[in-house]
């Protein structure tokens, strides 16, 4: 073990990993706050019980038939609050692969002497999982409520795949600072009383119901349902609102928490692991995402990939081609000269709303690791180096992970040739500089021609892709980034690191955001303009050389663009419809009540998302693919890969069906148009390459095949033309979901007002 467990640092300040004062506030803060909940809980629950006892004895000796419907009103509620208790789920399900000291030695043995070294207890069992995570949990059964649990650890393979042994150190010693934290014992408390309120504020069930027919009886009896649901109404309210101050204390607490077990890493494994395991914690999610859904493409085929753990090493290799970064996802380097001033990240110009997040930002974190700079060496072998037999613990959390799958095995070098393959195409070359990744060449513009610059030249070929590039493209990404965190700090929905808005330099206060988005978007039209004026010079310059060349290739060329443009804008109008509906039921169902009002407008965006559908359907034969984009595509044409619309248009009587199937036709058609959108790029710039070619070494092609034909006239949406969506919730249903601080106040005092009527009423019977 001491062959493989990195050392330490050398000199460690004894108070380091001392808890601070706003740590022990914000625990005391999560406490008062659950006690707060659950004395409500229990008082209000406790005192319907007692008023329908003492009001049902009373309504019998002699008869009383109002204390005898106040009675079974009381019991009611009663039943109505005690009845969450017998929904919670006392244990977690675990789903992961556990592992044992006898299997894993080394592991152990390696975990055994970092939580020692933590002051932390072991330990009591370690599970394996497939994901890029490591984390504390524990099984809870209704007696840990009182007594402590035994804390687990889960240990992701997906993250440990991507470390080295001093980042991964560094990682679950943060995890044992967890559990040293008495502070834990929060969460069970928290996730119980979270299923008490899920189950009170959310659930309708059969007492719903009963109070739902009771309304609609007789109006000398439908009265006492209508009394009962504003009842039932306020004591929902109440508890809502009580249970989200539990979470954002206890949010509050998990930030104080995970600052402070960061300490312990730094305490272990010095000031920078942690920090660099972090940094490529992204990268390693990243690229797991992507090796997941390769597998579960294959295994969809029927193919079961052996290594999944390869595919998100090949996964990590190929976006560093693509992106001309050598070191992308490497370790990074330790800074020589003033290492304690040297910052990974940078401060966030917005970020969610700090009261809802759980974590503190990367970049607070690393504040807080060099707060008190310890110097220590990174140990730069493989993660896996504590793992017996690597090989054949990767192949079974991979069959893990395919359990469910019926598959065959594939041989891992074939899976990994057609991962390749999805990397290999065209636009994603680094010749392009990144001109092609993530970003559309054509939506930007109404008509086809405008995509060309007329003036150029089959010369100006020389002047396409310049290494600038790059940097035009870096700039216009910051920009738009830019805008966009200055627009939701100016709309509400992020806020400010430390609530002061620092943009360049400067502090600004909310009045000034106005002006200072403004003079961001002029700046990001002059960096649009230079990127889209080096596209038109691409497409001028080979349109150029293709009619210089003759034999047909001007139009060849023509007639991918258009099928780009076509796709591109059809596919863009058909997720702008998709998320408009989702915008509107978003709206409409939010209180949980929609309205005859509601009704008509979430009809009307159904039928605009049909509209949208319809006319990609009624405009397929005019469609045709040429035979090179056709093979590309691997569909026998248009048409019959589109297939026939049987989606009946929505009306009031099918909404509800409608709703429901809509899901499918929409992503089958945004699954073809894309990918007629990536093949007829790539398929583009083949040919443009091709031409260029030609005419540098003066050759004479051979005639080029029939050209690509789309609709003549279809729906264009360029951007800035997006459908609207609400930002904001009415005033009725920011009252109902208590959404922002007015609405909450309303809707607190209303409902107080209301359950103590109820409680002072039934305390005078």
């Amino acid at each position: 073990m001491d062959h493989v467990y990195p050392a330490g640092p050398s000199a460690i300040p004894p108070d380091l990993t001392k808890p601070t004062a706003t740590y022990k506030s914000r625990a005391w803060l999560a406490v008062a706050g659950l006690g707060t909940f659950v004395l409500l809980y229990f008082a209000l629950a406790g005192w319907f019980t007692y008023t329908a006892y003492r009001l049902l004895k009373l309504a019998f000796d002699p008869f009383n038939l109002f204390a005898a419907v106040a009675g079974i009103c009381a019991g009611f509620l009663a039943v109505f609050m005690w009845k969450a208790l017998f929904f919670v789920q006392h244990r977690y399900e675990i789903d992961d692969l556990e592992v044992t000291e006898a299997e894993q030695p080394k592991l152990f043995a390696f975990l055994h002497r970092l939580a020692d070294e933590a002051g932390a207890p072991r330990a009591h069992r370690v599970f394996l999982s497939p994901r890029v995570n490591a984390a504390v949990f524990y099984d809870l059964s209704i007696l840990n409520l009182i007594l402590p649990s035994k804390k687990n650890l889960e240990i992701g393979l997906g993250l440990v795949n991507m470390l080295t042994l001093g980042e991964m150190k560094a990682v679950l010693a943060h995890e044992f600072g967890h559990f040293a934290q008495r502070s834990m014992a929060v969460g069970r408390w928290v996730y119980i009383a979270q299923q008490i309120a899920a189950h009170i504020i959310a659930k309708r069930d059969a007492l719903d119901g009963f109070l739902r027919t009771l309304s609609r009886l007789d109006l000398r009896i439908a009265w006492v349902g209508w009394i009962m649901q504003l009842t039932v109404w306020s004591i929902r309210s109440l508890m809502e609102i009580a249970f989200r101050g539990v979470v954002l204390a206890q949010r509050a607490l998990s930030r104080e928490m995970e600052l402070q077990a960061d300490l312990v890493a730094v305490s272990l494994t010095g000031s920078d692991a942690l920090v660099h395991a972090l940094h490529r914690l992204q990268i390693a999610d990243e690229a797991w995402d992507r090796a997941i859904g390769f597998v579960s493409s294959e295994a969809n085929q029927g193919r079961a990939v052996k290594d999944v753990f390869a595919v998100q090493e090949r996964v990590t290799q190929n976006m560093r081609n693509i992106l001309d970064q050598p070191s992308y996802g490497d370790a990074l380097p330790l800074p020589t000269e003033r290492p304690e001033e040297h910052r990974v990240f940078k401060a966030q110009l917005a970020q969610a709303p700090r009261m809802w997040s759980t974590h503190p930002a990367n970049a607070e974190r690393e504040a807080n690791a060099k707060r008190t700079y310890i110097r220590a060496q990174i140990d730069r072998r493989s993660a896996w180096e504590v793992f017996a037999d690597v090989p054949a613990l990767k192949e079974r959390m991979t069959a893990h992970i395919l359990r469910s799958a019926k598959t065959e095995p594939a041989l891992l070098e074939e899976s990994l040739a057609k991962l390749d393959e999805q990397f290999s195409r065209a636009f994603l070359s680094s010749e392009y500089r990144g001109c092609y990744l993530g970003r559309s060449v054509t939506q930007h513009v109404e008509r086809v021609v405008d995509l060309y610059d007329a003036r150029a030249t089959p010369a100006d070929i020389e002047k396409a892709y310049p290494r600038s590039l790059a940097q035009d493209l870096d700039r216009l990404r910051d920009l738009e980034q830019e805008k966009h965190a200055l627009e939701a700090l100016r709309d509400g929905f992020l806020t400010a690191p430390g609530g002061i808005i620092r943009h360049r330099g400067r502090e600004l206060n909310r009045r000034q955001l106005p002006e200072v988005i403004d003079d961001v978007q002029s700046e990001l039209d002059d960096a649009r303009e230079k990127v889209w004026a080096h596209d038109r010079l691409c497409r001028g310059a080979h349109l150029a050389a293709a009619k210089q060349l003759g034999q047909g290739w001007d139009a060849y060329l023509g007639g991918l663009l258009h099928a780009l443009h076509y796709a591109d804008h059809t596919e863009s109008n058909l997720i702008d419809a998709r998320g408009a509906l989702a915008n509107v039921w978003a709206v409409v169902t939010a209180d949980g009540n929609v309205s005859n009002r509601e009704i008509k407008r979430l009809l009307a965006s159904c039928q605009d998302v049909y509209r949208a559908l319809s006319e990609l359907y009624a405009d397929k034969a005019q469609v045709k693919l040429d035979r090179t984009l056709v093979r590309r595509m691997k569909i026998e044409d248009w048409s019959a890969a589109l297939g026939d619309l049987k989606l009946p248009p929505p009306d009031r009587n099918n909404i509800g069906e409608w709703i429901n199937a809509f899901g499918s036709w929409v992503q089958h058609a945004e699954g073809l148009l894309g990918h007629l959108r990536v093949s007829a790029l790539e398929q583009l710039l083949l040919v443009e390459t091709q031409v260029a070619k030609f005419t540098r070494d003066k050759m004479t092609p051979t005639p080029a095949p029939e050209a690509t034909r789309v609709p003549t006239s279809y729906k264009t949406l360029l951007p800035g033309n997006e459908r609207p969506r609400q930002k904001r919730l009415g005033l009725w249903d920011r009252f109902q979901t208590a959404d922002g601080v007015f609405a909450t106040v309303a809707r607190f005092a209303i409902a107080t007002a209301i359950v103590g009527t109820v409680v002072a009423l039934g305390a005078r019977m």
